[in-house]
């Protein structure tokens, strides 16, 4: 379990000093560097475990159902609070893809993963994703958007609740592919 919040700690230090110090477009830091930062060390963190951590497992299409719905209800949840119009193009759509892919991966892939391994079937596990994902947009609202108390507030309550359900559909399906398709869905309606 040390490993995890230490892998944390650097996602939390280097995402945050990176969203701090550089200012890039948003589409070469989500496309590019987000990415490298989140994966590699996730990456051979899998490698170095005895029982690898399986993200893409055999109920792939049970996963994207799953993800399918409840990106549905994300879109129009979102869409419907905006008023529901929506504009697209290449950079917000790919933006949302990396984003979706990198996270996802990350919380839902990895992390509930590994959380199942270590203590199977408990919610607390989910609780524990959600969070994670919640916190780690604490940099981006702070440094780079500057986010108001209740505005931080609302995207940390979303991304916990959010968070949590996509791990669910992970640890229900044992594959992450759902996980992206509701967090693409989600990023979509926020973005767009």
């Amino acid at each position: 379990m040390k490993r995890l919040w230490y892998y944390y700690i650097y996602l939390l230090l280097v995402w945050g000093c990176f969203r701090y110090f550089v200012r890039l477009p948003e589409v070469i830091e989500e496309l590019w560097f987000k990415p490298v930062l989140w994966l590699v060390p996730l990456f051979w963190w899998n490698l170095a475990l005895k029982e690898k951590i399986v993200m893409f497992g055999k109920k792939g299409k049970e996963s994207l159902l799953w993800g399918l719905g409840i990106g549905a209800v994300y879109f129009l949840i979102l869409k419907l609070r905006a008023g529901g119009s929506s504009t697209f193009d290449f950079n917000v759509i790919g933006v949302a893809f990396a984003t979706a892919v990198t996270e996802e991966l990350t919380f839902s892939g990895f992390v509930a993963g590994y959380l199942e391994k270590i203590r199977k079937g408990k919610i607390f596990n989910l609780i524990i994703v959600g969070f994670l994902g919640a916190v780690i947009r604490l940099p981006i609202l702070l440094f780079v958007y500057q986010a108001t108390g209740a505005e931080v507030a609302g995207v940390l309550l979303v991304a916990f609740a959010s968070g949590l359900i996509n791990a669910w559909i992970r640890v229900r399906t044992g594959n992450v592919s759902g996980s992206i398709l509701a967090r693409l869905a989600l990023n979509l309606a926020a973005l767009g």
